[in-house]
C-alpha cells in the first residue's frame, strides 16, 4: 500500500489510516471512514489511491474475523526491532503485555523484552513504576534493567535474559518437589526478599510462576516486579494480586508490607511440595520444622508473621534445614526430572 501521507500513518496500519486507536469499536471506525472520505474522495479531485486505502482499512476492521486476524499479524513482534533490540521469541503474556526472548541488534547479547503494546495510560504508570522498581538493584536474584524504550504505540521494558525452568515449570514437569530443594529454592528466594525489602521494595506477587530456579548452580531469580511498591506508604493501594498466593490484607487492598511477601513464600513452598494450596495443607511427608517454619509465614493476621526487624528468615531457615535434613547446605544436591 502507498499510503496516505498524513505524518501519522504508516503504510501497512489501517488503524493509522483511519486515524483511530486499535481499541476503536466499530461505529467509530465507520464515522471516521465516512468523515475521512470526504476530504479524500476522488470527486474532490483527490488522487483515487487514497479512497482505495481508506475502502480496504474499512472492510478489514469492521469485519471481526478479518479484523482479528489483522491484529495477529499486526502485533506479531518475532523478529521485528524494538529501539536497539531484536525480538526473537515470546516467552510468556500477561496483564501488562507480553514478554519476549530478544538480542540486543548490534552485540547479539541476550536479552528480555517486556513490551506493553497500546496500553492505558495506567497501565504505562504501572510499567514505569516497574521499572523504577529495580532500576538501581543489583543481586544475582533480581534481573538487571537495563533499557526503556518508548515506541510509536507501546512501551518496552529491557532486562537481562534469565535462562531456567519456574517453579510452575518444574512442578509442571515432575510433580511434586523433594523437601529439601524445596528448602534452598525457598532459602535463595527470602536472600532477595531481604535485599529488596532493605532497599524500600515490596515484590507483591511472590508465586511460582515468577520465580526461576536454575538448578545447575542452585541459584533462584525473582522476576516480574509489576505488582511490586517501592517505599510503600499507608495511604498506598496495590494494584492487584493472584489468588492463593496473596495475603489477606493484600486481597483487600490494603498497603502492601515485607510480611506481605512472606505469605506468598509460604504459598508457593506449599505449591512446589505438593501440597493443597487452597486448604493451606503441607504435605505430611515434610519434616516437622519445615512445616512450622512454613506455617509462620501464612498466618493470615500480617503482624504476627516474621519479621526482618526480630529475625533473620535466612538463617532461621537454614537452621530449619539442618533441623529437616542433617546439614545446612544440600551440597549441590540435583533436583529430579531436571
Amino acid at each position: 500500500m502507498i499510503g496516505i501521507k498524513r505524518p501519522d500513518a504508516t503504510p501497512d496500519n489501517y488503524y493509522d489510516i483511519l486515524e483511530v486507536s486499535p481499541r476503536a469499536r466499530p461505529e467509530v471506525i465507520e464515522a471516521a471512514y465516512r468523515t475521512l472520505m470526504k476530504s479524500y474522495h476522488p470527486d474532490k479531485g483527490n488522487d483515487g489511491r487514497v479512497a482505495l486505502e481508506l475502502n480496504e482499512a474499512k472492510e478489514v476492521l469492521l469485519d471481526q474475523k478479518r479484523r482479528k486476524e489483522y491484529d495477529s499479524s499486526r502485533l506479531n513482534l518475532e523478529g521485528k526491532l524494538i529501539g536497539n533490540y531484536r525480538v526473537l521469541e515470546q516467552i510468556a503474556e500477561g496483564g501488562f503485555g507480553k514478554t519476549y526472548r530478544g538480542e540486543h541488534a548490534q552485540l547479539k547479547t541476550p536479552v528480555c523484552i517486556k513490551y506493553g503494546h497500546e496500553v492505558s495510560p495506567q497501565d504505562e504508570e504501572v510499567l514505569m513504576d516497574e521499572a523504577k522498581a529495580i532500576w538501581d538493584l543489583r543481586h544475582y536474584g533480581i534481573p538487571v534493567m537495563r533499557d526503556l524504550v518508548r515506541t510509536k504505540d507501546g512501551l518496552a521494558l529491557v532486562m537481562s535474559y534469565i535462562p531456567g525452568p519456574t517453579v510452575a515449570q518444574i512442578v509442571g514437569k515432575v510433580g511434586s518437589i523433594e523437601p529439601e530443594n524445596v528448602a534452598w529454592i525457598a532459602e535463595r528466594s527470602l536472600n532477595v526478599l531481604k535485599y529488596l525489602h532493605y532497599h524500600g521494595v515490596v515484590h507483591g506477587d511472590v508465586k511460582p510462576q515468577n520465580i526461576i530456579v536454575q538448578p545447575e548452580v542452585h541459584n533462584v531469580v525473582l522476576v516480574d516486579y509489576g505488582l511490586s511498591a517501592l517505599k510503600p506508604k499507608s495511604t498506598d493501594r496495590n494494584r492487584g494480586y493472584t489468588p492463593y498466593f496473596a495475603s489477606p490484607e493484600q486481597e483487600s487492598g490494603s498497603v502492601l508490607l515485607p510480611e506481605t511477601d512472606f505469605f506468598g513464600m509460604g504459598m508457593t513452598m506449599i505449591y512446589a511440595l505438593g501440597g493443597d494450596i487452597a486448604s493451606k495443607r503441607v504435605p505430611t511427608s515434610t519434616p516437622d520444622p519445615l512445616c512450622h517454619f512454613i506455617k509462620r509465614l501464612i498466618v493470615r493476621d500480617v503482624l504476627a508473621r516474621p519479621s526482618w526487624d526480630k529475625e533473620d528468615l535466612v538463617e532461621t531457615l537454614k537452621d530449619v534445614r539442618e533441623k529437616s535434613f542433617g546439614r545446612r547446605n544440600s551440597g549441590m544436591k540435583p533436583i529430579k526430572g531436571i
